[in-house]
């Protein structure tokens, strides 16, 4: 999934204006794919496995790829986050899916 996240940033957020550019991205976002990133996801989706009444991942995939994610929290209220879709995941409604 750090994977899958770091690409989906690397797709979405470079803008030259603003000094967002592939570079930037890796310093700012690359620990999606480190050790320590990889473990975050692991822990995250192991609490998610012991707390369903709370806690919520789903995940998209592409034959073996993921290819989207989201994650969330219920409370009083629904918090969504996060919420990645790659390009080619793209304009076929699983967007739409994930959120119904």
């Amino acid at each position: 999934m750090g994977r899958m996240q770091l690409t989906a940033w690397l797709q979405t957020y470079p803008n030259e204006e603003a000094g967002v550019d592939e570079t930037w991205i890796r310093e700012q976002r690359g620990s999606a794919v480190t050790i320590e990133g990889i473990a975050q996801w692991r822990e995250f989706i192991d609490e998610v496995a012991h707390h369903p009444e709370r806690l919520f991942c789903r995940v998209v995939r592409s034959g073996a790829e993921i290819t989207g994610v989201l994650c969330g929290r219920r409370d009083e209220l629904v918090t969504l986050g996060p919420m990645y879709l790659l390009n080619e995941a793209q304009g076929q409604g699983i967007g739409g899916q994930l959120m119904g």
